[in-house]
């Protein structure tokens, strides 16, 4: 039994609404999900399944979509979900004159319902609220804990308040206004920090450096996309690491999980909204190892970039520590921008996911946001469009050989999570096959009947393994596609897309005409379109029979006009 594939989005958290950033990485890790699904040999789970959110018994986590044929399940397991503990909501809350358990119910709920919106597959939907998970946070310190990788001391920085987290002095920089005040701000997030200084229980960062580095050169493709990599490389040889400040005075956070013995004391989100990808996976263990039914480790964290550094050295730092797995791979996409701004709610340019989905339509939207959003080395602007240059093809063969080469092509970016570069691969050959259409006129009368066959064959081919491909990224039109073409379910899997389809002799039956030439509801005439590769054979038999019946109707005419004459004479 194969482990489960376990893809992760990060856990959202709730002192804003959902926005646009929020669904882009719903979708690229839903994509992913449907996507390893689909190789692994379920072609249902690319299809449109909006279910109640998966196994949350803590149990093993392992459930995925389920393949309603067989009543098997997809062995794939799609998680996100909502971070609730922490200032800011415990802030948040106060101000709106509600409980934060009341404001936390409220705003999950939101991202619950975009997840649903946007047409995940079955998934889990995990809150740090959740007993299971204040039971795994609270057993992972006491494992830390007991290894001797926590310690109490004073912890003193640079904190940002509106961050929630401590800066280095390499992490901030001195600021002038326009009113001549000078401040200190984060360089990375731009908010305004203040020295502080406070007595908590720490995490011994500082001896996973040397391990950190390794992993990462020993596993090149476990930061993707490679700049980033090279950038938390970069910081991890050139940048001490100090011990990190893992909990906060009870009395300045008392919204939060409580350290396991200590009442004073709360755990800060570095360990608690992290464990979620373990509480998702069945953690804690009975025996403490991890079990061959968990999904652990994950296959991919799927992220924003803002937050790779917590992701790329806080929390495998942390899993080291455990003796867990680390993930196999840290996925990072840039952030959505409007006229190369970061969309934020103070500067009033977020978009509403939910609008949206509404005004465009689900399938519209999970293309638009990766085929323009699908780059994950870059930022991408919601006002971009995408047109790309298109080469004509003005043969068969020339297609089916670009068919042929695509499930490589696009199995090879997908390994690298690159949506954009698998929708452009696509997206080409989508164009090259309409150019072909338009230059080859399948419908017109001087054309060959071996050649309108050769000719449908290979749009038929185009259509299977395009409505294949581009199910994982729109399950809903890629259905109904499908259906609309009646393809066997064998010719749809990962296996049957590497050769050509078997002999399929018709594509569509034409409907019998009456003499004004109107369908006649529930006939069909007998000349039909065939897309298949036929034998010289074949093809010389059914040349025979054409023109047998073109003979025919020929001499059919000749009879009807002399019949017609005759009458005229006799009348």
């Amino acid at each position: 039994m194969h482990k489960p594939n376990y893809i992760t989005t990060p856990i959202f958290y709730v002192n804003a609404s959902p926005h646009i950033g929020h669904l882009h990485s719903m979708i690229l890790a839903d994509v992913c999900a449907r996507w390893a699904a689909y190789k692994r040999g379920d072609v249902h789970a690319g299809g449109l399944e909006v279910l109640d959110p998966a196994d949350q018994s803590g149990t093993g986590g392992a459930v995925a979509g389920e393949n309603r044929a067989e009543g098997t399940k997809s062995n794939v397991l799609l998680a996100t979900g909502t971070d609730e503990h922490g200032q800011k909501v415990q802030r948040a809350a106060s101000q709106g004159g509600e409980h934060p358990k009341q404001m936390c119910d409220r705003v999950s709920e939101t991202f619950r319902s975009l997840a649903s919106a946007a047409g995940l597959m079955q998934h889990t939907f995990i809150r740090t609220t959740d007993e299971k998970h204040v039971k795994a946070v609270q057993h992972l310190w006491r494992r830390l804990d007991a290894a001797g990788h926590i310690y109490k001391g004073s912890h003193q920085g640079w904190y940002a308040i509106s961050d929630e987290a401590f800066y280095t002095d390499s992490q901030i920089r001195r600021v002038r206004s326009g009113s001549g005040e000078e401040y200190h701000e984060s360089i990375e997030t731009g908010q305004r920090v203040e020295w502080h200084l406070e007595l908590n229980y720490k995490f011994r960062l500082s001896t996973f450096k040397e391990p950190l580095i390794r992993w990462i050169e020993e596993n090149p493709q476990c930061i993707l996309p490679s700049a980033r990599r090279d950038q938390v490389l970069k910081e991890l040889k050139e940048v001490d690491l100090e011990d990190l400040s893992v909990s906060r005075p009870r009395n300045r956070l008392e919204w939060g999980i409580q350290v396991p013995d200590d009442p004073e004391h709360t755990i800060y989100v570095w360990i608690d909204a992290l464990t979620n990808y373990l509480t998702v996976a069945g953690y804690p263990w009975e025996d403490g190892s991890v079990p061959t039914s968990s999904a652990w480790p994950a296959d991919a964290h799927i992220l924003g970039k803002d937050i790779i550094r917590f992701h790329a050295i806080y929390w495998p730092a942390m899993l080291l520590a455990a003796s867990l797995p680390l993930p196999e791979k840290i996925v990072t996409h840039g952030h959505w921008t409007s006229s190369n701004k970061k969309m934020s709610k103070s500067l009033g340019n977020v978009q509403d996911p939910f609008e949206s989905l509404k005004l465009f339509g689900q399938d519209e939207i999970r293309w638009f946001l990766l085929r323009i959003g699908g780059r994950l080395d870059g930022d991408s602007d919601g006002s971009d469009g995408a047109k790309e240059g298109v080469r004509v093809d003005d043969s068969a063969e020339e297609l089916l050989a670009k068919i042929a080469a695509l499930p490589d092509i696009v199995e090879q970016a997908m390994q690298q999570y690159e949506t954009a570069r698998v929708l452009t691969a696509i997206s080409d050959v989508m164009g090259e096959a309409n150019a072909f259409i338009a230059n080859s006129a399948p419908w017109s009368k001087t054309l060959m009947p071996a050649e309108r066959r050769m000719m449908l064959y290979a749009l038929h081919e185009t259509i299977r393994v395009v409505s294949a491909l581009l199910k994982p990224f729109m399950p809903g039109k890629m259905s109904q596609l499908q259906r609309m073409f009646a393809f066997e379910e064998a010719t749809l899997s990962w296996e049957a897309l590497r050769r050509p389809a078997e002999r399929i002799e018709i594509v569509f039956r034409r409907p019998a005409l009456d003499a004004k030439g109107k369908a006649v509801k529930g006939g069909e005439r007998e000349d039909v379109l065939f897309a298949t590769h036929q034998t010289s054979a074949d093809q010389a038999g059914t040349a025979a029979t054409e023109k047998s019946a073109k003979e025919a109707a020929k001499s059919t005419k000749g009879q009807k006009k002399k019949t017609r004459n005759d009458s005229k004479k006799h009348a």
